[in-house]
């Protein structure tokens, strides 16, 4: 598709001229003869870059290039051309935006060069705006895809932070209570990082919601999770999940676990590590999981994160100590969610350098 350029001089001679050039070169251009013409084409007018001429009456360059960025008008490549080499002109070009400055009259492979240059670069920002909307859907998106942080019961208490790398992650976090007073919920880590993360995201609480049609075993869930992600997700893909199902009753707790880092039981005296794994999701279709089970007795917490928390470094290049903040949380009230957001909040702070998404949900048997 050919690129259409918008040609601003208030000289009719340098106009037809530039249009006679610049056409054999195989651009679409349009014509105005001075900055508020120019503006007003640009209400309605699509263009891939504009040539602005620094010297005209009623609107001169400058003045352009400054209206056009505080109103928003366009965000196209501008190069601005003069006949005079004025630094200074030219420092202040470039402060309000131009890409590059030419000087009259220039050689026309040079100026076509810049051109070129200029086009390239309006493809990187349209690229860029594109990437901004995806974002801000995705991102949306996300939001719906995990439940409330917080959920308060007479018999558990479950908090949830996730801190994801960009503005969107591939963490996921999700719990339902169901009316016998048992909850299930898991915590999952997708491989990458942004949209395509985001994606798989959906698509892994859609298949872990869609087994629990089938099943309430976690380990039973984890293989009909792994089968169906198997067949949709690309070869390099994989994820790892802990999943639980809690009786709040009788404080059983069953789990399964594919490749996700060994989760936490912390009460005031102990800590205990679920330990128990099997593989990654995704790569190996016929991957079975296996359920096991423990007990959560009256003040029992436990501490389930994604390795993005391993990850972390310091200022000084000290790896994060996943056990140190493990062992905090033995010296808090369980249940205590002031403590639990300042722990999030202190990794969360300026002094840690993170490399990945971060999740991490504590649940409190009351």
């Amino acid at each position: 598709m050919k690129k259409r350029i918008l040609l601003i001089d208030d000289e009719a001679p340098v106009r037809e001229f530039m249009k006679k050039i610049l056409t054999r070169a195989g651009y679409i251009i349009f014509t105005a003869s001075d900055g508020r013409e120019a503006i007003e084409k640009l209400q309605s007018l699509y263009v891939d870059l504009i040539i602005l001429d620094m010297h005209m009456p009623v609107m001169n360059g400058l003045e352009f290039l400054k209206l056009i960025r505080e109103k928003n008008y366009t965000s196209k490549p501008v190069l601005m051309v003069s006949g005079t080499h004025d630094a200074d002109l030219r420092i202040e070009s470039y402060r309000l935006g131009a890409y590059d400055f030419i000087t009259k009259p220039e050689q026309t492979e040079v100026m076509l060069k810049r051109i070129e240059n200029g086009i390239k670069i309006g493809e990187i920002i349209d690229f860029n705006e594109y990437m901004k909307v995806e974002l801000f859907m995705a991102k949306k998106l996300q939001k719906y895809i995990f439940p409330d942080p917080d959920f308060i019961s007479s018999q558990l208490d479950v908090y949830s932070w996730s801190l994801p790398l960009s503005d969107i992650g591939g963490d996921l976090y999700d719990y339902i209570h169901f009316r016998n007073d048992t909850m299930i919920f898991c915590v999952a880590d997708v491989s990458g990082h942004s949209i395509s993360a985001s994606m798989f995201t959906a698509i892994v609480k859609m298949v872990f919601r869609n087994a629990l049609k089938i099943t309430e075993d976690p380990g039973e869930i984890l293989t009909i999770v792994n089968h169906e992600l198997s067949a949709n997700l690309p070869v390099e893909s994989f994820v790892t999940m802990f999943c639980g199902l809690v009786d709040n009753n009788t404080g059983i707790l069953k789990y399964a676990n594919a490749g996700h880092p060994a989760p936490f039981i912390i009460n005031s005296s102990s800590i205990n590590v679920l330990a128990d794994t099997d593989p990654f999701l995704g790569p190996i279709k016929d991957s079975r999981y296996t359920t096991h089970d423990t007990r959560l007795n009256s003040g029992d917490m436990l501490f389930i994160y994604t390795d993005g928390l391993e990850d972390i470094i310091d200022e000084s290049f000290n790896q994060f100590n996943v056990r140190s903040l493990v062992e905090k949380l033995k010296n808090i009230q369980p249940g205590d969610r002031a403590q639990f957001t300042a722990l999030t909040g202190e990794i969360s702070g300026d002094r840690y350098i993170r490399s990945d998404d971060c999740t991490i949900m504590m649940l409190t048997k009351k």
